[in-house]
């Protein structure tokens, strides 16, 4: 009785099943480049932007949703898919502390757009090596991330740059700040390549040789006092004296939470600033001047010029 009962189940299912529609297997175009820029000549901003992407190859965009697609479900189903550019941050390794992430942002208006690509062709192509493979940028108002602040931001597959209806206003200083933290941004993947190893690993011991007992990077700097050792009589443990340009953005209580925000800061000094400016804030800074020259090693040998 129990099997026919079954039997009879089974086939009221298979009946059921047989009437379903087919499942859709062929997805035409699901697996499209998103990341191109294709002309408005009846729209200024994105035209101005597909001419910049003509230049040099990077498509620049002003909002984070970049374009829509009519597709079904596997079960014929139509729906519209969005495509978001990606802000998690995508750089490798293990991840101490807080994530970064972006936290906020605004959208810019489509009239701050050319001034933007006129600071973007003046300040940033120039310092860009034609190796580093940029996939987009997102120009933004406001920004506010943990760890890197409200200039830049190195997403999965875009830098989001803020502050862009202040370019203009900007003065020197503020510029030079600006453009060291994108093109930070712009280089870190390029900058911590394998190729680079045995500098990088260098430039990192520059500062864990002070600490033996345990890792110099994410400690708590209330401890460096007992646990940094051999520095010069009368040096106090501090972490520009082991050289670091500061605590972690993330928390002022500990050094560089990992070795590639540590690379972070560094870069973007470098790159924010001549050398004889840097000399000026550190050059009685032993340490921090040898890890500089390091990374400087690196810029050259991509051929960042740096000034």
């Amino acid at each position: 009785m129990n099997i026919n009962i079954y039997l009879f189940a089974f086939a009221l299912f298979a009946m059921a099943t047989s009437c379903r529609k087919e499942e859709e297997t062929v997805f035409p175009d699901y697996d499209k480049n998103w990341l191109v820029v294709e002309d408005n000549p009846n729209d200024p901003a994105i035209h101005a932007n597909y001419l910049f992407y003509k230049e040099t190859g990077i498509p620049v965009y002003f909002n984070d949703t970049i374009g829509s697609q009519q597709r079904k479900d596997v079960f014929g189903h139509e729906y519209t898919y969005y495509e978001v550019l990606s802000m998690n941050y995508s750089l490798g390794g293990v991840l101490v502390g807080a994530p970064p992430v972006v936290q906020s942002f605004t959208f810019c208006h489509e009239a701050d757009v050319p001034a933007a690509l006129a600071f973007l062709r003046e300040e940033i192509m120039p310092m860009l090596p034609a190796s580093v493979h940029v996939p987009s940028i997102l120009l933004v108002d406001t920004l506010n991330s943990l760890a890197f602040g409200k200039y830049a931001f190195k997403g999965f597959n875009t830098v989001v740059i803020g502050a862009v209806p202040r370019i203009l206003q900007m003065d020197a200083s503020t510029r030079a700040a600006y453009k060291g933290a994108i093109l930070r941004a712009l280089l870190t993947n390029a900058v911590l390549d394998d190729k680079y190893d045995n500098i990088l690993e260098k430039f990192y011991n520059t500062s864990r040789k002070y600490v033996t007992s345990r890792d110099a990077y994410n400690l708590y700097i209330y401890q460096m006092a007992s646990l940094v050792t051999g520095l010069p009589p009368g040096t106090t443990a501090t972490p520009q004296a082991i050289g670091f340009l500061g605590t972690d953005p993330r928390s002022n209580y500990y050094t560089p939470m990992s070795t590639w925000m540590d690379v972070c800061m560094y870069l973007e000094a470098a790159l924010g600033q001549s050398e004889e400016q840097f000399k000026q804030l550190y050059g009685n800074q032993i340490n921090i001047m040898t890890k500089y020259g390091y990374i400087r090693q690196i810029l050259d040998d991509l051929k960042v010029p740096v000034q």
